[in-house]
């Protein structure tokens, strides 16, 4: 029997105490009991086996020994910096690009936009992506930002190696040839509403010397688009 996984924040050695939520997970859901064996991470790469010392309605206790580092998920680490969609997409898209090891989301304004997602979305999407990381087996929570600018981000692109603007043109690379071609480390990949893009911001984008990509010779949705970016960086293994 797989042995269980959960959510540590502040992972040490020694006497670890989880938060309310995951101590309702592991007496509740999984019917854990002192003396049962669990594996805890803290999404920042750490890992530790444990052994429940205290099980109660007020708190969960485990015993760490030892924690070991792991290596990051997948070579590139790609950050997406998305016009979210409608608040009933947001979960998946979150879900599922965190099963896909996406190493950022940032929730960004746009003109044309269809949703401003405040802290309370923010809180939302990151117990998410923990049941997330707990189903899939990521040791790395991606990095969850909200009420981003355009301008913002752009003015961050030259922190990452590779910075694409995803827009539907004829005369776009796909983003799998400058996956392929430039072999990056770190991707910053802009993805617009459903609505599409301004002028103003494709001139924005243009002036930054951002290039434009496309990901498929379809109109895609806002969140298969954010999917399709991660599932490529996962399959090159770049």
């Amino acid at each position: 029997m797989p042995v269980k996984r959960l959510y540590c924040s502040d992972l040490q050695v020694g006497l670890n105490r989880l938060s309310a939520e995951e101590s309702h997970h592991a007496t509740n859901a999984l019917r854990l009991q002192p003396g049962h064996e669990v594996r805890l991470f803290d999404g920042a790469g750490n890992i530790a086996d444990g052994i429940l010392d205290r099980v109660s309605k007020r708190e969960t206790v485990i015993s760490v020994q030892q924690i070991d580092q792991m290596a990051y998920d997948l070579p590139c680490r790609l950050t997406l910096a998305v016009s979210m969609p409608r608040t009933h997409r947001q979960g998946y898209l979150i879900e599922k690009c965190t099963e896909l090891g996406v190493a950022g989301i940032w929730a960004i304004q746009t003109d044309r936009g269809v949703a401003q997602p405040g802290q309370g979305a923010a809180d939302k999407w990151t117990r998410r992506t923990i049941e997330a990381a707990k189903q899939c087996g990521r040791n790395w929570l991606p990095q969850i930002k909200t009420a981003q600018t355009f301008a913002l981000v752009i003015a961050q692109a030259n922190d990452f190696d590779l910075a694409l603007f995803l827009d539907k043109s004829d005369e776009a690379k796909s983003f799998a040839q400058y996956l392929s071609t430039d072999k990056p480390l770190s991707v910053l990949a802009i993805i617009g509403p459903e609505g599409g893009w301004s002028d103003e911001e494709r001139t924005q984008a243009r002036d930054a010397g951002l290039a434009s990509t496309t990901l498929a010779p379809t109109i895609l949705r806002t969140e298969t688009a954010a999917m399709a970016a991660c599932s490529l960086v996962a399959s090159l293994g770049i």
